[in-house]
């Protein structure tokens, strides 16, 4: 079903392929039901992983489904939300539907939540002995600063490519930055791009308006100063 409804999903799912290559580790923070976590598992293929996180309790239980239909060992699911350290948040229901969610208290109340744990992706990956992490791919509702917080070191040791959604209003709402995840990823020397329907990298000079909520893919600069051929293979 992935496979007949992606060129009516988002365009970085129909291009996935020019991100991982076989033998990766991939990270999907933010999987829901799992649409990318099941594309990113086939083109890993058996000898690389994906490492999926999903903390809302309806999304994950059909995150573990998808997995276990489609008969995936290379994926290991967490009902978990990645962020800058280990602990236990309120995640609350947003009203876009049943399966949307943020860890940032709604301006009116009352609103459903759940209590979740949260982790630190450098500690996850300590524990599952995960290396070469090659993408991460980052759906969490204008928490991306607080992952990436939490994964500095993985960062700086392996420049993982990161496609990341730019919401200002949600950055907002957890008393983050708008544009924190670009300053830290640019601390440590990406270069930003937006994907166009064709497939192709366009880089950006700055930022999105504020008013704009898109997905960027950040790749290091080692690797988008070898050019457009060798993006973003490792």
């Amino acid at each position: 079903m992935i496979y007949a409804v992606r060129e009516l999903y988002e365009k970085e799912l129909v291009h996935l392929g020019k991100f991982i290559s076989p033998g990766m580790v991939v990270v999907d923070a933010g999987a829901n039901c799992g649409i990318y976590t099941v594309a990113a598992a086939r083109l890993v293929g058996p000898t690389g992983r994906v490492l999926s996180f999903e903390p809302g309790m309806q999304s994950f239980s059909a995150l573990q489904k998808n997995v276990q239909l489609n008969r995936l060992q290379n994926v290991t699911t967490f009902r978990a939300a990645l962020a800058d350290r280990e602990g236990i948040a309120r995640l609350y229901h947003a009203g876009r539907g049943p399966t949307s969610f943020t860890l940032a208290p709604p301006v009116q109340d009352p609103a459903k939540w759940e209590e979740v744990a949260t982790r630190a992706l450098r500690n996850v990956l300590q524990e599952e002995k995960a290396e070469q992490v090659g993408l991460i791919k980052l759906d969490v509702e204008g928490a991306e600063e607080l992952v990436l917080q939490g994964a500095e070191p993985v960062i700086a040791r392996y420049h993982p490519t990161i496609i990341f959604e730019v919401n200002s209003g949600t950055a907002r709402d957890l008393g983050l930055s708008p544009v924190g995840a670009w300053n830290l990823l640019d601390h440590f020397g990406y270069r930003f791009f937006s994907l166009t329907g064709l497939g192709e990298l366009r880089e950006l000079d700055q930022p999105p308006p504020e008013n704009e909520c898109m997905n960027l893919v950040a790749i290091h600069h080692e690797r988008a100063n070898e050019g457009p051929n060798h993006w973003p293979r490792l």
